[in-house]
């Protein structure tokens, strides 16, 4: 609920802004030009620019939207996703606005202001290409981390030892496990601390090294609020914490690590 109050005192503003740009009215809310001196506003088309930046404002505002929706159904992806493409939106609007003479008014005759259109330059282009370029490859990237970050780890069981394939992943031989245990509780109950070098979707998927007031340090492969949990504790090496979506699942793999382990 809290979230839905400071969206709305950040977004209704937005929306209001936005209505008025779309119409053609409001420039003097437009950073950087309401500044301008007669002269050289008078070389832009006013409209044009009110309305893009409208048609900007009125998206912003619905991508804005989208993070409390992100939190209240525990859609993390959908938050980063909506964040990510928001930066990349407002920097993409700012280079095209400012390269190109795009609102700039050409041979109008009314006025007197005649601003020849010309050509984005070399420079110009090379520095739009890496921002795409570079904006792009961040996406993918942040992208890539979230869907590793959201996904169930695999274990894989052999006869020497397990291997978790996630984020952070790890391999544990036998030989260094003392014991494994299935709890009841969940992470939210037992603890995890504060993440030291991990993923933290806000408290919904956990992977990584983590620390606890309780437990100290530890390896961290599940959901928050899903139990049973797997505790894997080694003689060498940090405690592991092993838990799915499905909490069957969570069972099915500790039943068969017992049925592997040695000990």
């Amino acid at each position: 609920m809290a979230g839905w109050i400071i969206i709305s005192i950040i977004v209704i503003p937005f929306l209001v802004m936005a209505i008025f740009l779309i119409n053609g009215k409001g420039a003097f809310l437009i950073a950087g030009y309401n500044t301008m001196d007669p002269q050289r506003k008078a070389s832009y088309d006013e409209k044009a620019l009110c309305k893009a930046v409208g048609w900007l404002l009125l998206f912003l505002t619905f991508l804005m939207f989208l993070w409390p929706l992100a939190f209240h159904f525990e859609m993390p992806w959908l938050f980063w996703l909506s964040f990510i493409l928001f930066m990349v939106v407002v920097i993409g609007f700012v280079v095209y606005a400012n390269t190109g003479n795009h609102f700039r008014k050409i041979n109008d005759s009314n006025d007197g202001c005649f601003v020849e259109r010309k050509p984005v330059s070399r420079g110009k282009k090379a520095a739009l290409a890496v921002l795409v370029i570079v904006s792009v490859q961040f996406t993918i990237g942040i992208g890539i981390m979230i869907y590793q970050g959201e996904r169930d780890p695999v274990i894989n069981i052999y006869e020497s030892g397990i291997r978790i394939r996630a984020l952070y992943g790890t391999e544990i031989s036998f030989a260094h496990i003392s014991e494994i245990t299935l709890l009841d509780q969940n992470m939210r109950d037992i603890g995890i601390g504060r993440r030291t070098n991990g993923y933290d979707s806000g408290g919904h998927a956990l992977k990584g090294h983590f620390s606890s007031p309780t437990s100290g340090s530890q390896l961290l492969f599940v959901y928050y609020s899903s139990s049973p949990t797997i505790k894997i504790t080694q003689s060498r090496d940090v405690p592991v914490f092993i838990s799915f979506r499905n909490s069957e699942t969570t069972i099915s793999t500790f039943n068969d690590l017992m049925h592997r382990f040695p000990g």
